[in-house]
C-alpha cells in the first residue's frame, strides 16, 4: 500500500480540524463548567471530548471530500 500525496494532505487536514474541533470542544466545556457554581458532577470527561471532536472533524472531512470528488467544489491552479 503507497501512502500518496493526497492521503498525506488528508491527514494533516484531519489533524488540524480535530485541534480546532477539540479547542472548541473544551472551551465550551470549561465554560459551562465555571457557569454552573463548579458542580464537580457536570464536568465532562476528556474522553468524551476526544471523541466528539474526532467524530466532527471526520464529518467535516468527508463532507468537504465528498463534494470535491463529486466535483461540487474544484481547485484550479
Amino acid at each position: 500500500m503507497n501512502f500518496g500525496q493526497t492521503e498525506a494532505i488528508l491527514l494533516v487536514a484531519f489533524i488540524i480540524l480535530w485541534w480546532l474541533f477539540y479547542f472548541g470542544v473544551k472551551m465550551r466545556a470549561d465554560q459551562k463548567y465555571m457557569s454552573s457554581d463548579h458542580n464537580e458532577d457536570m464536568r465532562p470527561c476528556l474522553g468524551c471530548m476526544i471523541t466528539q471532536s474526532a467524530m466532527m472533524a471526520a464529518a467535516t472531512l468527508v463532507i468537504c471530500y465528498g463534494a470535491f470528488l463529486m466535483e461540487w467544489v474544484s481547485f484550479k491552479r
